[in-house]
């Protein structure tokens, strides 16, 4: 089996700061990874990198065997196929739930209405949202909001999903809430990137947990291995007190 997303070599800076070092990474379909690591040691970079929202200096990003560096590459075509939530949820303020859903599919693919929202009626009730159909996007909590873009990212039917720190915005009482819906689509197969700080998930959910620190990748290995027994020194200053708490 051939890795859905890999990379090599990549780097990246914002003027003199130079965020990405060298990162090679592959993930597999089906995988769920988890990013992990101290605010500032560019995991969101890496995940902007993977969908094009940053675009990287230099090294290759292969996405189901082609290159997003490529010039070539039809980069419209393959964002279409990458899902990408978001800490702020980025909804459309000024649309209800159905049409944030839909609006996406309609414009982007021309897939008729009622067919798009036949697809986005299905996964708002998976993600616990069937009677919030037509509700007014502004009135919603945030956990709603963020199961609002997680449907609205799976209406686009896509091969694999990011999550940038899906949780960092919500009030702890309802981070469960939208854990329990990506818990829910590892279940069902949904290759997945995730961005975290929630460890207990990190360590429950994923197939592997890759530390970065200071822009480069210190360690990575299962859950029970980054978890249970970390190699690096700087992994486990980092985890210690997430431990101590266990």
């Amino acid at each position: 089996m051939e890795p859905i997303i890999k990379i090599e070599k990549l780097e990246k800076s914002f003027g003199n700061l130079k965020v990405l070092k060298g990162i090679d990474l592959e993930v597999m379909p089906g995988e769920v990874v988890c990013i992990i690591g101290a605010s500032g040691s560019g995991k969101s970079t890496l995940l902007r990198c993977i969908n094009l929202l940053e675009y990287a200096d230099s090294g290759h990003i292969w996405f189901d065997g082609e290159d997003l560096m490529d010039l070539n590459t039809n980069l419209n075509a393959l964002r279409q196929r990458i899902g990408m939530v978001f800490q702020s949820f980025n909804l459309f303020n000024n649309k209800n739930v159905l049409d944030n859903c839909t609006m996406a599919p309609m414009t982007v693919k021309k897939i008729k209405r009622q067919q798009a929202e036949e697809t986005a009626i299905k996964h708002l009730k998976d993600v616990g949202l069937g009677d919030f159909i037509n509700a007014d996007s502004r009135k919603l909590s945030g956990g709603q909001k963020q199961r609002v873009a997680i449907a609205r990212a799976l209406c686009m039917e896509p091969e694999i999903m990011l999550f940038d720190e899906p949780t960092s915005a919500l009030d702890p009482e309802i981070v469960g809430e939208v854990l329990d819906v990506m818990k829910n689509l590892a279940a069902q197969g949904m290759t997945m990137i995730v961005v975290t700080h929630e460890m207990a998930f990190a360590r429950e959910v994923s197939d592997r947990v890759v530390f970065m620190d200071n822009g480069v990748i210190l360690e990575q290995g299962s859950p029970k291995e980054v978890f249970g027994n970390p190699k690096e020194e700087r992994t486990r200053e980092f985890l210690s007190r997430y431990l101590e708490d266990k």
